[in-house]
């Protein structure tokens, strides 16, 4: 009987050739051992090549000493001993660290390396070069002897130096580099002309970045540190406030007869005191000393008003030097600080405008002065000069105040018993407005008495600002209603 599976038809089990299953396995075992065989070649293949690299590192090592292409700071030590690199190095830093110099140009300062305590370590860095391509992995190696076969190999060069010594070094630098700032200023040509000298800014030498650079000099195998600054300190007064409040115009003048007396020693006397006071430069809130700046010249013997009378003696014709610069500071606004009459009334300026001065003398009689303050806010110069047609000029130079001052004295009795009384007034006005109106002093004068007969003469003459109409006033304030 015939069997029939379900397709309606008979099969057969009976088939040609291995299993399925049986030829998958034996594919893959195939593979397998290709695989192993492949790996082995592989291992063989890079043991050849480690073989050979250290072969090559051999090869170019050669007999021992340092490889090609290595470099110990400046020094190429390749193919040298340790002996012979040692010594080569040692050398070279002897050389290069003789002095070590701080700053370029005509302000460095050069230093012996032994005062810094400067030291090399030229073992440590000649042992480095030397165990190049000799030590590390395989490959370490290999890349060692070959880079520095092929190229350079630079190698550190570690030097050290004394803390405390190198910072006793910098600052005694730091003494002569750093430099105060200069503050803005002016002075007075011969002709008079203001002339603006320009601020500048200080230096510092920043000491601890300076430090640095030694140590980075050292590294570097370099005698040659650069300073390091710290910012600059500017000054107080800078130019552009010089500029604009230089003292440029005339706040107040006065004028006397330089020639009313021909006594040679007087007026020389005079041309000296006005010399000491001219040009002097007052800030905001000095005060200005007429004996301070006059008292310690020499001066010689000529006709004075003291002791209650005429006399002779060293400094004659100073007072008129300051009772005219008096003047002119008053009619500047100035703040009188100390002023004083003369015991007699004086031929060359008005009562009440005068100011004796005296420095004075071995008997314990006190000093005279006469002195002003700087209250305009502004710089001010004070100038005292004899021009060409004999007259002798004081002159306060500053910026404009908007004050206009008028000097008036008038003279309330003369008596032959109590003497010539004057009082004198001042008017000031300030943009217009009158600030003060009125007396500032009164003071009794006594005649003049005669000259000495024993002293010596000279031609006098009534002087060309006689007649007290107050000529001096060359600012014409005076006129001001």
């Amino acid at each position: 009987m015939l069997e029939y599976d379900r397709r309606g038809g008979g099969h057969s089990t009976a088939r040609g050739g291995p299993p399925r299953g049986r030829s998958t396995r034996y594919a893959r075992s195939r593979r397998s051992r290709y695989a192993r065989r492949r790996g082995v070649a592989l291992v063989v293949g890079i043991a050849c090549l480690l073989f050979a690299g250290f072969a090559l590192a051999d090869l170019l090592a050669g007999d021992g000493g340092i490889q090609r292409g290595v470099r110990i700071g400046d020094v190429s030590v390749g193919g040298m001993s340790q002996n012979e690199a040692l010594a080569a190095v040692q050398k070279n830093a002897a050389d290069t660290f003789q002095e070590i110099s701080f700053g370029e140009g005509p302000e460095a300062v050069s230093v012996p390396a032994d005062e810094l305590g400067v030291r090399v370590n030229a073992e440590a860095a000649v042992d480095e070069a030397y165990a190049l391509g000799r030590t590390g992995g395989p490959f370490a190696r290999v890349s060692d002897t070959i880079g520095s076969y092929f190229g350079v190999t630079q190698v550190e060069l570690r030097a050290g130096y004394d803390r405390e010594a190198a910072r006793a070094t910098v600052d005694g630098i730091a003494a002569d580099f750093n430099r105060e700032p200069k503050d803005a200023t002016f002075s007075v040509a011969d002709g008079g002309d203001v002339v603006v000298e320009e601020a500048e800014n200080g230096r510092t030498l920043d000491e601890g970045a300076t430090l640095k650079n030694l140590e980075g000099a050292l590294q570097n195998m370099s005698g040659r540190v650069p300073l390091a600054e710290a910012p600059a300190p500017e000054p107080e007064v800078t130019t552009a406030e010089i500029q604009k409040s230089k003292p440029e115009q005339a706040i107040g003048e006065y004028q006397t007869d330089f020639l009313w007396d021909s006594n040679p020693n007087r007026q020389e006397n005079m041309k000296l005191a006005a010399g000491a006071v001219n040009n002097t430069v007052l800030k905001p809130g000095e005060t200005f000393s007429f004996n301070d700046l006059t008292s310690s010249l020499d001066y010689k013997e000529a006709k004075t008003f003291s002791d209650g009378g005429v006399g002779v003696d060293n400094g004659g014709g100073l007072c008129q030097v300051s009772s005219t610069l008096y003047m002119a500071a008053q009619y500047a606004g100035l703040e009188i600080v100390e002023r004083e009459p003369h015991y007699a009334v004086l031929p060359y300026i008005k009562p009440g405008f005068d100011a004796t001065v005296w420095f004075g003398d071995e008997y314990g009689n006190g000093a005279i002065d006469m002195r002003f303050k700087n209250n305009t806010g502004s710089p001010i110069i004070v100038r005292e000069w004899v021009d060409e047609k004999g007259f002798l000029n004081a002159q306060i130079l500053g910026q404009p105040t908007g004050k206009k001052v008028q000097m008036r004295t008038e003279k309330i009795f003369e008596d032959t018993a109590r003497g010539i009384r004057w009082d004198t007034y001042k008017t000031v006005t300030e943009n217009g407005e009158v600030t003060q109106d009125g007396r500032i002093h009164t003071y009794t004068y006594s005649y003049n008495p005669p000259a000495p007969e024993g002293g010596p003469h000279y031609e006098t003459s009534a002087p060309r600002v006689s007649g007290w109409n107050d000529p001096g006033n060359t600012t014409g304030w005076a006129d001001v209603e």
